[in-house]
């Protein structure tokens, strides 16, 4: 049986172009998917065969445009810290930030920039970026015209700016406008340290979760306070996604070398705090990487819907004495489902893989 229609058609790439400068393209998503899951299988246990089968060669799309920063970090002491950032707001809209805080919002589906207004404070290295739709308008404490569509929460991770937390909002008859939001209360921890892996999640709709170094806390985007989850810390890498189907959130463990899928069950967290970390089921990625040359470094989850996701890995590829090779990023569609064998477990198919050995690619949208 065919498979129901991807939710999103590509993945949006931010790529290094030089100096100062970005590109950002699009990559087609179906082709890393057959068009059934039976196929899928008939291919998985085939590669298992050869492993030749497994991961394809790709290359880098074609960029779409050209992004050129209108500020530059002044010194490379604040290089490290004040970084053009990069969100997704809705499907189609990449906002672009640069290190003074200037922002501007690109439309991949008609391949032009619209004018935002500046962040509050610039975002830097260390930051997440979340967009929600529907967030009630009547935080801005003033009648705005049309009907508001899609918010965009970013957050600094790094402590230190007058602003590190704020959303964009957009009103299609009215403007664009940045609010400031109360800081995370970790940020204001004299032990606090910014942790190498940044997860955090949607919950309910409403709420944003994230984990410091030693807790996880929850913002509520209605009451606008934040409280804390629990003295946990999620062990995924990055943004965890969730599935209406399976009602499960996903992500990569920061527990596997070479960046395993996981699932967990947050629903607990929105309805307050929890004295233990949520029980975090393994569901796999069996993709055959020579793992003694393959360091994974960062990873990214996009939700396809129907309990399909496309995985973007990055890993450093290194020799037999540990010295740098290149990069190489690998992309793998998989669809998930609940087994038929054991309840409440849930099962993985790997559909295709492709690796593109690139130090380009800067983030995965």
């Amino acid at each position: 049986m065919s498979l129901p229609r991807l939710s999103r058609q590509s993945l949006h790439l931010v790529l290094r172009a030089g100096r100062d400068l970005h590109a950002l393209t699009s990559m087609d998503i179906s082709r890393l998917f057959y068009p059934s899951r039976e196929e899928a299988k008939a291919a998985e246990t085939k590669s298992k065969e050869d492993s030749s089968l497994r991961v394809g060669k790709g290359s880098l799309p074609v960029p779409s445009i050209y992004y050129s920063p209108l500020r530059s970090p002044v010194s490379e002491l604040a290089s490290d810290r004040l970084k053009d950032a990069f969100a997704l707001f809705g499907k189609s809209k990449v906002l672009c930030s640069d290190a003074g805080g200037f922002a501007t919002m690109y439309n991949a589906e008609s391949h032009s920039f619209l004018s935002v207004p500046e962040l509050n404070s610039p975002k830097g290295a260390r930051y997440i970026a979340i967009s929600i739709p529907h967030v009630d308008s009547a935080m801005f404490g003033d009648k705005l015209r049309g009907n508001h569509t899609d918010s965009l929460y970013m957050m600094a991770m790094v402590p230190g700016e007058l602003c590190s937390f704020e959303m964009l909002a957009y009103y299609p008859k009215s403007r664009w406008r940045w609010r400031p939001l109360p800081p995370p209360p970790f940020h204001s921890d004299p032990k606090y340290r910014t942790p190498d892996s940044i997860p955090f999640a949607l919950v309910g709709g409403t709420r944003i979760l994230v984990s410091s170094d030693r807790a996880t806390y929850s913002f509520d985007t209605v009451a606008m306070e934040w409280s804390k989850a629990g003295d946990w810390v999620l062990p995924f890498l990055s943004k965890l996604e969730y599935d209406t189907e399976l009602k499960m959130w996903f992500g990569i463990s920061t527990r596997s070398p070479c960046g395993e899928l996981c699932a967990v069950d947050l629903s607990a967290v929105a309805l307050g705090s929890c004295d233990e970390l949520p029980v975090v089921q393994h569901v796999g990625l069996d993709v055959d990487l020579p793992q003694k040359y393959w360091k994974l470094m960062d990873a990214a989850v996009v939700n396809l819907g129907s309990g399909r996701f496309c995985i973007a890995r990055f890993f450093v590829v290194v020799d037999d004495h540990d010295e740098y090779q290149s990069h190489a990023v690998v992309f793998t569609g998989v669809e998930v489902a609940p087994s038929h064998e054991e309840e409440g477990v849930l099962s993985m198919v790997n559909h295709k893989s492709e690796c593109l050995v690139t130090d380009e690619i800067e983030q995965v949208l």
